[in-house]
């Protein structure tokens, strides 16, 4: 039987906090032919990536798509859609879009309606995305009928360990605004008795790194680990501290929620909106302010909690929901 040829228009690609994106590819290989071209640097990328071409400009991205003659076009990110649709009437193609968070909650929510042209092109064979984000797009003037709700992907076997964990407490993460490390700075302060080590992906990582000695050094900064090395790091810890920005609001389901519970870590993440509760909860808690944080996480890991974390990750679990993807390719 012939492959399903698929095109993948990709931002960044091979960026550090993205790997979501490899977690999906990894699924495919093998059943589908693909190809796969990045519109811009990474900032920090990972070592084991998939092949790609970095696209120079618009006519070389139309030429490797007429050379390649996908049966698919596939990307992440709304801020992509236009490079998509573009193929798309290039080549009288159908194509598909993944959206996480950045690219619909927060202040991009005010430029959506510039994608929502490409987003309801007729060759647009649906939008795959995170529940919370059903209403956003749907306001914005995406059909409700393209989107489709999906988990985060994560590669669920990689870090499901049920074995015993360390003590220590970790957060980890893109070191951006949204992020609000400083937050996790000052969490160490709390807890001086106990190792916090924070596991920084590029961006403003110096900035964090001068406020922690500003402070003492109340956490322990860690050099980046590739993705592969980071169940074992996952092992080494009772908690994860998630920290998020109250004032941006725009951290989405981070994939560091899902792995921590699959590798049987505490899952402690800041409040900022109301749908985090169905992702994090019941096998995690949520914080409104660093202190809180600060007294749950100076208690054990309850082993209830532990074991609805296992339940709750799989939820995330990528080899269950990529067939969300494949139907849609299915009905090109």
């Amino acid at each position: 039987m012939t492959k399903k040829r698929v095109l993948y228009i990709l931002d960044h690609y091979p960026q550090i906090s993205e790997t979501y994106i490899e977690n999906e590819l990894r699924q495919l290989v093998g059943r589908y032919e693909i190809r796969v071209l990045a519109l811009r640097e990474p900032d920090m990328r990972y070592d084991n990536h998939f092949s790609f071409t970095r696209i120079k400009s618009k006519e070389h991205l139309a030429e490797l798509a007429r050379a390649f003659r996908p049966d698919v076009v596939h990307g992440h990110y709304t801020v992509v859609a236009n490079a998509l649709a573009f193929v798309a009437r290039l080549l009288d193609r159908p194509f598909t879009l993944r959206s996480h968070s950045f690219d619909v909650v927060g202040p991009i929510e005010e430029k959506l309606d510039k994608y929502v042209p490409f987003l309801t092109d007729q060759r647009c064979l649906g939008i795959l995305g995170f529940p919370f984000a059903r209403p956003i797009l749907a306001r914005a003037g995406v059909p409700e009928e393209r989107l489709h709700d999906c988990w985060p992907v994560v590669d669920y076997a990689r870090f499901h360990d049920e074995g015993p964990n360390g003590k220590a407490i970790m957060n980890v993460g893109a070191c951006i605004p949204k992020k609000n490390m400083e937050d996790y700075v000052r969490f160490g302060t709390l807890l001086p008795g106990r190792t916090s080590n924070l596991y920084p992906l590029g961006y403003q990582t110096q900035k964090i790194d001068a406020l922690n000695r500003e402070m003492g050094e109340p956490i322990v900064i860690k050099d980046s680990r590739q993705p592969e090395d980071m169940p074992a790091e996952y092992k080494k810890h009772e908690w994860l501290v998630y920290t998020a920005s109250p004032a941006m609001r725009s951290v989405g389901w981070p994939m560091a929620v899902a792995e921590a519970q699959a590798a049987g870590v505490g899952v402690c993440m800041q409040n900022i909106r109301p749908d985090l509760a169905e992702y994090v909860c019941p096998g995690g808690y949520l914080f409104d302010r660093i202190e809180e944080a600060a007294e749950i996480v100076s208690q054990p890991f309850p082993e209830d909690r532990r074991q609805q974390g296992f339940a709750q990750a799989r939820k995330s679990d990528v080899a269950s929901h990529i067939e969300l993807l494949e139907r849609l390719w299915q009905a090109a």
